[in-house]
């Protein structure tokens, strides 16, 4: 109403990945369960790649921020979409300031069209360029959940609108 946020677009894409034979303790997931499913999964990656080139239009325009499991499906990420011909970087722990700094110059810049991470740009990054979000994990919190959507949520210079797509799996039931 006060223009304060970002339209969005939001695009729940269903990638065929089974997650009802994951462990589930403590209301989650466990990580190393998730990022063995997900890393080196060719054909999920496939329908990454797909549904970011086709949802968005022109995806050399686009500023993406895709938030995954771990560290190896990050870097697993970024090797898929650098074969597909997207320039894409991994932004991770592993990353000093200076290369996390620099990452952001270069997605502002459109050098590379994706960053993708893992519990880093959450909270405190301002990003307000980011047009694109990727869903790549599973979140059982609602505030993580926000958290990554909401940065996309800014507004900013040449910007009409945020897309979100996020990769659901085949969850437990209870999820729903």
């Amino acid at each position: 109403e006060h223009q304060y946020l970002a339209p969005f677009d939001y695009f729940g894409v269903f990638d065929g990945t089974d997650l009802r034979d994951l462990m589930w303790t403590r209301g989650a997931y466990q990580v190393a369960d998730l990022s063995r499913l997900y890393t080196g999964n060719q054909r999920r990656a496939r329908v990454v790649v797909e549904q970011f080139t086709t949802r968005y239009g022109n995806w050399r325009e686009a500023r993406a921020l895709g938030f995954c499991v771990s560290l190896e499906h990050a870097e697993f990420m970024e090797r898929e979409f650098v074969r597909a011909g997207v320039p894409a970087m991994a932004v991770t722990s592993r990353s000093g300031d200076e290369i996390r700094t620099k990452a952001i110059l270069r997605l502002r810049n459109r050098e590379v069209n994706v960053l993708f991470t893992v519990d880093l740009f959450n909270e405190g990054v301002d990003v307000p360029s980011v047009d694109l979000v990727l869903m790549l994990r599973p979140t059982e919190s609602p505030v993580v959940f926000f958290q990554q959507l909401g940065r996309g949520l800014r507004r900013a210079d040449g910007k009409a609108r945020l897309a979100v797509i996020d990769l659901v799996g085949n969850h437990r039931s209870f999820l729903l």
